[in-house]
């Protein structure tokens, strides 16, 4: 099983109540797409994760999240990307977005 993963795009946070989060040390989201090569009975060969990274002169630190094999289409997955970039979806609140997607 072969998995290609293609950067859709990012956003800086730096207005935010976050402890240490500044024009000068912004929190940074990128927005990727998921591909899984897989035998042509797969229906769902997309999915979409984030990666989010934060520095400033005392620490860095990285969250993550992606998942697989929940769009038929890529057309599918790059909407939901451009929304997720749009509102600023962080890692932590990934799950919940595709939950409410899902269940719609």
């Amino acid at each position: 099983m072969e998995k290609s993963v293609e950067v859709y795009g990012s956003v800086s946070i730096c207005d935010c109540i976050t402890k240490g989060v500044t024009e000068e040390f912004p929190i940074n989201l990128e927005y990727y797409k998921i591909h899984t090569c897989m035998p042509k009975n797969v229906e769902k060969p997309y999915g979409i994760g984030i990666l989010k990274t934060h520095e400033d002169t005392k620490e860095s630190c990285m969250e993550k999240s992606e998942f697989s094999h929940i769009f038929s289409q890529e057309q599918e997955a790059e909407k939901m990307l451009q929304l997720l970039i749009e509102n600023k979806v962080t890692p932590v609140a990934l799950r919940d977005v595709l939950e409410d997607f899902a269940s719609i």
